[in-house]
């Protein structure tokens, strides 16, 4: 691709450059291949070609049950390719994007993708064993899948690697001070540093606007204890940056709160607490509108910056924070 994404995976399957449509957590077919790559198995392989499937060549027997997964996650059709034995090789066309998740298995042999015939569902599963492979299978993908977030208009997921487009684009110039030191300047940087996102996938998620199934901005944080080594580790302070494209609309506040709560909910916090400069009325609004308190106000406390004459220029810091307690005690309180 001319903007110099979407080459830097290790894929093999047909369509695999092109394969950009996008489900409603803004997941790609390359991200599911990835997916996949672990669930394939003997067991969902097609009888016949059972006894020689191995993990070397994972895809063998795996094309129907497959693309018809891919068809309940995308929508599109399933077409064949007819084969010498009389059987068809299936792949999906989703609005004319056409991918082929299991092609690897032909090796050097190029198939023809061109007027091949739709397949129906209801003839493929009316054999019970293909039904069952595919139940199976989509119960396995329904497991492996990431932990997410749901709201209103956003999805909070782990990366995957088709994220790096956006990640460059709200870092190659982050606007905040403070996110200075995360400034991307290629995308081979961007690549790097979404994979780095993909291995945090616990706490470092991205924010997905479920309009676009796009990236526009993440939130990320870790654990904290009173002191290094502490077990206990129940303080938390989340950071989090947008698109700046996309403020001024809610999204972080829908967000924060979001990710907020799961932190009480889920993962035994206590309390929650955040830094913003004196000078980000922005920030200083959400935090209070997440019912936060302002702890402290931290004189010239940090510099991510200089000034004109070379310095650091130091900002003023404030903190606000809450507890779980007065989290739930806030989400009990009626509309007003």
């Amino acid at each position: 691709m001319e903007n110099g994404f979407g080459n830097g995976g290790n894929y093999g399957f047909y369509g695999w450059r092109t394969a950009d449509v996008r489900d409603r957590y803004g997941i790609t077919p390359r991200g599911y291949y990835d997916l996949l790559s672990s669930l394939w198995c003997a067991d969902t392989c097609a009888p016949r070609m059972r006894g020689d499937w191995t993990e070397e060549n994972r895809t063998l027997g795996q094309c129907s049950v497959t693309a018809f997964l891919l068809q309940d996650i995308y929508g599109g059709k399933v077409y064949g390719v007819p084969l010498g034995d009389g059987n068809f090789h299936c792949f999906n066309d989703v609005g004319g994007c056409v991918f082929d998740l299991t092609s690897e298995q032909f090796g050097s042999t190029v198939l023809s993708y061109d007027n091949c015939p739709e397949q129906e569902r209801g003839v493929h599963f009316s054999k019970e064993e293909k039904k069952r492979r595919y139940e199976k299978l989509k119960t396995a993908l329904g497991a492996a899948m990431p932990r997410m977030i749901e709201t209103k208009r956003l999805i909070l997921r782990p990366f995957f690697p088709d994220d790096a487009e956006d990640v460059y684009g709200y870092l190659r110039d982050p606007g905040a001070d403070c996110f200075a030191d995360m400034r991307l300047s290629s995308p081979e940087e961007a690549r790097a540093e979404t994979e780095r996102r993909q291995a945090e996938k616990e706490y470092c998620l991205a924010i997905v606007l479920k309009e676009t199934g796009r990236v526009i901005g993440e939130i990320f944080g870790h654990p904290e204890g009173m002191f290094p080594g502490d077990q206990t580790a129940d303080t938390f302070s989340p950071c989090w940056m947008l698109d700046p494209a996309h403020g001024g609309k809610g999204y972080a506040f829908e967000a924060v709160s979001a990710y907020i709560d799961r932190l009480f909910r889920e993962k035994g916090i206590r309390r929650v607490y955040a830094y913003t400069a004196d000078t980000n009325l922005r920030g200083r609004c959400l935090c209070e509108r997440l019912g936060m308190r302002q702890e402290g106000l931290f004189l010239e406390h940090v510099s991510f910056t200089s000034g004109p004459d070379g310095k650091p220029a130091y900002e003023n810091t404030v903190q606000y924070a809450i507890l779980k307690r007065e989290w739930e005690e806030k989400r009990a309180l009626p509309d007003r």
